[in-house]
């Protein structure tokens, strides 16, 4: 049994599969908590990383999650060992809190989801209708939301699509370990950025000078009549806006002597770069005594390209100053609509071509101050977002609950195979045939699992290579080769290398639903193996051959009626037809195969024994019916002798 190929492939599979989940290195060890976000007032912003392992707190051996909460509980001062280095910290009014965000460490190569190991996930809705969101367009969002993920330090996130029946795209958001307030704050901004400046006209004979540059011709004359603004043959009215050699404005406020206007000047398209270094950049504490509020001031400095200077250019030319600042007219920053930064132009920079704008801001605390900054600066360089974005739901799920669960599916699986092996064991009433399908059930999950697992590429790749040679030596030896274990030699390896997927409620589910569709192939296998009817009129092969006439025409309608969940239904189903799907092929491929060699070698060690049952007796009745035969000679023989001699008696004597 264990010499056929088949059963190798499968005993190769599996320890593949082992080593694919369970094989990691730990460079720090196997105890301690990685660290997945670190918030700006903690003081060990910038100096520690998303990733890096702390194993000890104040000389507190840290082991897992509780440990590490248990241990900075009450603490002021931190004495850290992260990556087997020493770090101290302290925690003073400045600094609230340790700011430090961790997680277990991973213990294996699966990749787990949130309904497992807890963290955020908000759903996204971009506020356009269903014919304008392309595709193209939903990259563009996710890769702007991605990049502001990256530039603001969260590694543990997945942003993706989904869609429902009808037609409805969304963008999944999942933060591992984070709160709601960190994802919602950063990524559910659109990032539309907008620099305007005010810009006055005055009034001369009824008509408004607007004064867009130096040269005479750069000098506009707009008719006025109560109140309103004759543009280009059009009536602009208080608050409407219009365009007007390409700059778009606002009309705020009539006066008697001059109207102002609000000209955007700078877009989201237009910041170029941003500067934190400590020349361009900064938080300092505001003067009470000046009288300023009681908080921090932060600012830093952005580049503009030429379009947003030439337009600064245009919209500062012409205005009077008074002293240090240009008059009744001052800048005014924007972040999704909401005012960041208004300040006065100094007069030296009006007229000309000004490149780099500061942005300004004012916070209560320094650590508000610092997070702003940061998040300001994240949204800024990631860009705008090409559509609105609406919170469609936020869930928090707890690391805790998705462990219970884990235990508890653990609980139910192990019930489950322990009722098979009692069922499968009454129905046979031989332990040979209830342990193999026991252990091919195992075999197909940490199969699957091991074809869904990240990082083992190395272990797929090996795989591959062996099963060729086990190819060759089933050719070599004569061994029966037939498509479907000749496919899953080849594609198990290459699925496992190129594939790998979440590991989530919907993905459980289809492990569970795979485990029972080859529970019951496989008591099709044995039921039409073992079974006495037609025994005389069918072969052991002929018996498999329609055993898995019966399992393929199964299999193709579940995989099937699979399909459409995945490329027809949300994307939170996927998971569970992925799953599914490849539970099955596995199982044709690997498992049953492997089931039915085993199967097959028990059938025709009880055939043998049979026969040599039946041999026995045929010689035992031959035995006996040569006794009674040599008995029967005898028995004539003597009766011959005595009649012989009856008749020389009774002869007369001449």
């Amino acid at each position: 049994m264990l010499k056929h190929w088949k059963v190798l492939l499968l005993i190769v599979v599996v320890l593949a599969s082992l080593l694919s989940i369970g094989y990691k290195t730990y460079p720090h060890g196997r105890d301690g908590v990685q660290i997945i976000y670190i918030t700006e007032n903690s003081p060990a912003y910038k100096i520690l990383e998303p990733g890096d392992v702390i194993t000890s707190v104040n000389n507190v051996n840290i082991k897992k999650l509780e440990d590490w909460n248990a241990a900075i509980q009450g603490q002021n001062s931190f004495h850290l060992i992260i990556n087997g280095e020493e770090q101290s910290f302290v925690v003073n009014n400045t600094n609230q809190t340790l700011g430090i965000h961790v997680s277990e460490i991973d213990r294996t190569n699966l990749d787990f989801g949130l309904d497992i190991k807890g963290g955020t996930r908000v759903i996204l809705k971009p506020d356009l209708p269903k014919e304008n969101l392309t595709s193209l367009l939903m990259e563009q969002i996710i890769g702007t939301l991605q990049t502001r993920a990256n530039l603001f330090g969260l590694r543990e996130i997945s942003i993706k699509e989904l869609s429902d029946l009808e037609g409805s795209r969304f963008v999944q958001i999942e933060a591992s370990g984070l709160g709601s307030e960190i994802v919602n704050t950063l990524l559910t901004r659109t990032g539309s950025f907008k620099g305007k400046i005010t810009k006055p006209a005055y009034i001369q004979n009824n008509k408004a000078i607007l004064i867009l540059g130096d040269k005479p011709e750069d000098k506009h004359e707009l008719p006025i009549e109560n109140q309103t603004l004759l543009v280009n043959n059009q009536k602009i009215k208080i608050n409407d806006t219009f365009e007007y050699d390409e700059i778009k404005f606002q009309y705020l406020i009539y006066q008697q002597d001059q109207i102002l206007l609000l000209a955007e000047v700078y877009e989201g398209d237009d910041v170029q770069q941003i500067f934190a270094d400590a020349q361009s950049s900064g938080i300092a504490k505001t003067d009470p005594e000046i009288g300023d509020p009681e908080g921090y001031n932060f600012f830093f400095t952005v580049l503009i390209s030429a379009d947003g200077a030439e337009r600064f250019r245009k919209v500062t030319s012409g205005i009077p100053s008074t002293g240090r600042y240009l008059t009744n007219s001052e800048i005014f920053l924007y972040l999704d609509g909401n005012l960041i930064t208004q300040l006065n132009i100094a007069s030296s920079v009006g007229g000309q071509a000004y490149t780099t704008p500061q942005i300004q801001g004012f916070r209560e605390t320094r650590d508000g101050a610092r997070e702003e900054t940061v998040l300001i600066q994240s949204v800024l360089k990631s860009g705008e977002i090409p559509a609105k974005l609406e919170v469609v739901s936020t869930d928090i799920i707890s690391p805790t609950l998705g462990a219970s669960f884990l235990q508890s599916i653990g609980f139910v699986a192990l019930l489950g195979i322990l009722s098979v092996f009692i069922a499968v064991f009454v129905r046979y009433r031989k332990i040979k045939i209830a342990l193999p399908m026991v252990f091919v059930s195992l075999s197909e999950v940490l199969i699957i699992l091991g074809v869904a697992a990240i990082n083992d590429g190395l272990v797929w790749g090996l795989v591959f290579l062996i099963n060729l040679i086990l190819l060759v030596l089933a050719w070599w030896k004569k061994q029966e080769v037939d498509i479907f274990a000749l496919l899953g030699a080849l594609s198990i390896p290459i699925l496992g290398f190129y594939m790998n997927w979440t590991i989530d409620l919907p993905s459980i589910g289809g492990i569970i639903a795979a485990i029972g569709t080859g529970i019951d192939h496989q008591i099709i296998i044995a039921d039409e193996t073992l079974s006495k009817r037609i025994k005389r009129l069918f072969t052991v092969k002929e018996k498999i051959k329609v055993a898995f006439f019966i399992i393929f025409g199964a299999a193709a309608t579940t995989i099937v009626a699979m399909l459409p969940l995945i490329f027809l239904v949300a994307e939170f189903v996927r998971g569970f037809a992925i799953t599914t799907i490849i539970g099955l092929w596995i199982g044709i491929t690997i498992t049953r195969p492997a089931y039915a060699k085993i199967v097959e070698s028990l059938v025709k060690e009880k055939d043998l024994f049979e026969n040599k049952e039946e041999k026995q007796k045929h010689s035992k009745e031959e035995k006996e019916i040569k006794t009674e035969h040599k008995a029967s000679e005898e028995n004539l023989l003597g009766k011959g002798s005595s009649k012989n001699e009856e008749q020389q008696n009774t002869t007369p004597t001449p």
